[in-house]
C-alpha cells in the first residue's frame, strides 16, 4: 500500500470516527434527533411489554429473480397511472367545481419538467412494492424493506441519482435548500422526501392502512371525530388562555414554511380534484386515484339532516425518487429549514432594486398562491417580506457595497424570523425545564440530515387545532368584531391588514375543544356546510400509516431518557388522559394499543410551565432540535452576517415588525400574550430610526 493510499485509509477512518462520535458522545436527552437511513419496524414497545415483536426471529429474505418482471409491469402501471391522471385533469366531471364550497381546498400544483422523471420513478417504485406485498410473506417484505436483506435497494430504473454542484465559498443559502451541507447536497432540499423515525405501521405492511389488533378496521373517521368534538365540548366549559391566536397563526406560517404539502398532481394544475358528488350525498361516479373520499354516516348529527353522506379528500404524494426499496414516505414541496422558503418561493423573486414584489399585507407572491390560507397567515408572514424590503431601502442608501443587497437582506430577515421562533415561541411553548433539557445550544452538525419526520407533520404537529376559536377578532376603526373563523378564508381582498393584526392579537386561545368552525364548517362560504378539518388529520395520520400512540411515546421516552410503561388495559392510559376520555377511547377502540398518535394533542400531562402536552412537546423539541443544529447558515453561527446584521436581529422582534408596517397606535411588547403592556408605535418607530446606521453593517 503506498503512503497515498495509507493516508487515505487513515482519513476515512477519522471521519467515521467523528460521525460515531457526534451520534454516541453526548448521553443528554434528545441528541438522538437524528433518523436511520433505513427506518426499521420498532419492537422496543412489544419487546418490553411482553408481545413477541412481528417477525421475531424470522430472517428471510425474497427471491429477487422475479424482481425485473416485477419492475417492468410496475413501469408500465405508472404511466398509464400519470396519463390517466393527465386525462383526468383535463376532465371537469374529475374536478372540484368553482361554485361548490371546497374549491381550492385541496388546490394541486402541477408537475414541472424537472420534477417528471421524479414522480414517474417514485410511482413505478410504490406500484413495484404493491406487487410485492401481494407476491411475499409480510416478514420477507419487512426484513428487505428493513435493510435487512442483501438484494440491492435500488430498482434499476433509477441509474445515477441527480447531481448538484455546489460553490463553498457562496455566502448565501439556497432558495430550493440545496447546497445547505456541502457533502450532501441534497440534505433539506424542496421535494425530498419526509422522514420515518421508524418503520411506518401499514397493514401490508408497504401502504394499506394500520388495523386493530384483532385485525378490525379503526373507528370510523368522521364518526370517532365529531363524537370526539361532542365529548370535548360537553365536558369542558369554554376556556381561554393568555396566549393569543396571534401565536397560533405564527406557528401555521412556521408549519408552511417547514412542510409544503403535496396532493397527488397531474401535469396540469388545478383547484382540487372530487372524490364526491358536488351536493356531498355520495361518493362521485368520477373518483380517481388523486382522491380518496371520506365516507360520514347518515346519523352524523352535523351533517346528517343537511344530506351529506360524503367528504373530499386528496391523499399526499410519496417522495422516492431514487427507487430505493424501503418504507416511503411524503413528499415536502418546501424546504426543511426555516428560511421562509414558502414566503421568498424556490427561485428569487426581486425588481431591479433587489426588493420582493409585495401584494396585500406584504405577502409575496409564493403566499398568494398558497390554499387554503387565512388573511391573519398574510398578515403575520407579510411582515417579513416588508421587513426583507425595508431592509433594501436602508442598505441601497449606504456609501459603499458589500455583496448582494436583496441576499444580505434576505439573509437578516431570516435571521430575525429564527430568532423569534427559538429565542421568543419556543421558550413559551416549553417552559424553562423542557428549554434547557431540549439543548438548543448546539453547534452545526454536518452528519446528520435536515429532514421533518412523516409523524410530527400529520401527528402531534396538528396540535394547535384544539387551540382554534370559533370566531376571531377584527379590530376596525377602534370597533371590535367577531367573525366566523371561515370568514377569513375568503375575499381576502375585504380585510384591513391592521384591523387584522390587531384584532388577532387580542384574540385568546380555547383550550381543550375542537370548535363547529374546523369540525363541521371548515373553509366553507355559505357558513353552512363546509370539510373538517380534524377528520382530514386523522386521515392523513393514517394514509401515512403512522403507528398506535403508545409505540411512538415508548420510542420518545427512549430518546428522552424516561422510563416507559405498558398499556395492557384502558385503565393503565389514566397515566395520560382524564378517566372521563379513556372511557371515551375504551367506547371506540378495541384495545389501548389501538389509539391513533394523532391524540398525543390530548396528553394531560405537561412539563413545569409549558403550553403544550407532554409528548407534544417532546416531539416538537426533536424537530426543531435537528432543523437548527443541521442549518449551516442558521444565524447564529453564519459567518456572513455583518456585525450590524447581528446587532439588528437582537433588536427587531414582532413589537418593532409591528410598529413599522402597521397602522397600530400601540404594539404589544408580548405578541403572543392577549392583554399585555403595549408601547407606543411611534416610540419604537423612533428608536428604530436611531440604529438605521446599523444597515450599512448588514
Amino acid at each position: 500500500m503506498t503512503s497515498s493510499n495509507r493516508l487515505a485509509v487513515v482519513v476515512v477512518v477519522l471521519e467515521c470516527y467523528l460521525m460515531l462520535c457526534v451520534q454516541i458522545a453526548s448521553a443528554n436527552p434528545f441528541d438522538k434527533y437524528y433518523f436511520s437511513s433505513v427506518p426499521e419496524y420498532y419492537a422496543g414497545y412489544d419487546s418490553q411489554c411482553g408481545y413477541e415483536p412481528k417477525c421475531y426471529g424470522d430472517q428471510s429474505c425474497p427471491n429477487v429473480a422475479l424482481f425485473s418482471e416485477y419492475e417492468k409491469e410496475a413501469f408500465i402501471k405508472a404511466v398509464a397511472e400519470l396519463l390517466s391522471n393527465d386525462e383526468r385533469a383535463q376532465n371537469g366531471n374529475y374536478r372540484i367545481g368553482e361554485s361548490e364550497f371546497d374549491f381550492e381546498l385541496f388546490q394541486t400544483k402541477a408537475i414541472k419538467s424537472g420534477e417528471d422523471l421524479d414522480v414517474r420513478r417514485t410511482l413505478t417504485t410504490d406500484k413495484f412494492l404493491k406487487t410485492l406485498a401481494k407476491k411475499l410473506s409480510k416478514c420477507e417484505l419487512r426484513n428487505l424493506l428493513d435493510g435487512k436483506c442483501c438484494a440491492n435497494r435500488t430498482l434499476s430504473c433509477c441509474n445515477g441519482h441527480e447531481k448538484i454542484s455546489c460553490d463553498p465559498y457562496h455566502p448565501y443559502r439556497s432558495y430550493d435548500g440545496s447546497c445547505n451541507n456541502l457533502e450532501h447536497p441534497s440534505w433539506g432540499k424542496r421535494g425530498s422526501a419526509l422522514k420515518h423515525p421508524f418503520a411506518p405501521c401499514y397493514s401490508d405492511v408497504v401502504s394499506k392502512p394500520a388495523r386493530s389488533k384483532s385485525g378490525a378496521p379503526l373507528p370510523q373517521n368522521r364518526k370517532l371525530m365529531v363524537e370526539l368534538a361532542d365529548f370535548l365540548n360537553n365536558r369542558n366549559s369554554k376556556t381561554s388562555s393568555s396566549l393569543s391566536m396571534f401565536m397560533v397563526f405564527f406557528m401555521e406560517a412556521i408549519s408552511s414554511d417547514m412542510i409544503g404539502r403535496a396532493n397527488k398532481r397531474a401535469h396540469c394544475p388545478t383547484q382540487g380534484f372530487r372524490g364526491c358528488r358536488a351536493d356531498g350525498q355520495d361518493r362521485s361516479a368520477f373518483v380517481s386515484t388523486l382522491s380518496n373520499p371520506l365516507r360520514v354516516s347518515p346519523n352524523d348529527p352535523y351533517y346528517g339532516p343537511l344530506g351529506v353522506r360524503c367528504l373530499n379528500f386528496s391523499p399526499q404524494e410519496k417522495a422516492n425518487d431514487r427507487c430505493e426499496l424501503k418504507h416511503m414516505a411524503e413528499r415536502n414541496m418546501e424546504s426543511s429549514y426555516l428560511d421562509l422558503s414558502s414566503m421568498y418561493g424556490e427561485v428569487p423573486h426581486y425588481d431591479a432594486s433587489g426588493k420582493l414584489p409585495l401584494f396585500q399585507c406584504g405577502a409575496t407572491g409564493p403566499v398568494e398562491q398558497l390554499h387554503p390560507i387565512a388573511v391573519q397567515f398574510k398578515a403575520i408572514i407579510g411582515l417579513f417580506g416588508q421587513l426583507h424590503n425595508y431592509c433594501v431601502d436602508r442598505v441601497s442608501s449606504c456609501s459603499q457595497s458589500k455583496g448582494s443587497v436583496e441576499e444580505r437582506c434576505r439573509a437578516l430577515t431570516i435571521g430575525v424570523y429564527q430568532k423569534l421562533i427559538y429565542e421568543q415561541l419556543l421558550p413559551l411553548l416549553f417552559g424553562e425545564e423542557l428549554y434547557n433539557l431540549a439543548g438548543f445550544d448546539c453547534e452545526y452538525n454536518p452528519y446528520e440530515e435536515s429532514a421533518i419526520s412523516q409523524v410530527y407533520k400529520n401527528g402531534p404537529g396538528r396540535f394547535p387545532h384544539v387551540w382554534i376559536t370559533e370566531t376571531v377578532a377584527y379590530k376596525y376603526q377602534g370597533r371590535t368584531q367577531w367573525r366566523p373563523l371561515n370568514e377569513y378564508f375568503h375575499d381576502h381582498e375585504l380585510f384591513e391588514c391592521t384591523a387584522t393584526l390587531e384584532g388577532v392579537l387580542e384574540t385568546p386561545i380555547e383550550t381543550n375543544r375542537l370548535v363547529d368552525e374546523i369540525m363541521h364548517k371548515f373553509y366553507t362560504t355559505n357558513g353552512e356546510r363546509g370539510s373538517c378539518l380534524p377528520c382530514i388529520d386523522l386521515a392523513r395520520n393514517r394514509d401515512s400509516g403512522l403507528c398506535p400512540l403508545v409505540t411512538y411515546k415508548h420510542f420518545i421516552e427512549q430518546i428522552a431518557g424516561e422510563e416507559s410503561k405498558c398499556y395492557s388495559t384502558f385503565d393503565d392510559l389514566r397515566d395520560m388522559f382524564s378517566p372521563e376520555l379513556v372511557n371515551f377511547f375504551a367506547h371506540h377502540y378495541e384495545h389501548p394499543g389501538d389509539i391513533d398518535v394523532l391524540f398525543s394533542g390530548l396528553d394531560q400531562r405537561a412539563y413545569p410551565g409549558a403550553h403544550m402536552p407532554k409528548l407534544v412537546s417532546q416531539s416538537t423539541c426533536l424537530e426543531f432540535k435537528r432543523l437548527k443544529c443541521t442549518d449551516r447558515f442558521f444565524y447564529k453561527w453564519n459567518p456572513n452576517l455583518g456585525e450590524g446584521a447581528m446587532h439588528l436581529i437582537e433588536i427587531l422582534d414582532f413589537t418593532a415588525l409591528l410598529a413599522l408596517f402597521t397602522d397600530a397606535v400601540e404594539v404589544p411588547l408580548e405578541p403572543f400574550m392577549v392583554d399585555g403592556p403595549k408601547v407606543g408605535a411611534s416610540d419604537v418607530r423612533q428608536y428604530l430610526e436611531s440604529v438605521n446606521y446599523l444597515f450599512c453593517e448588514v
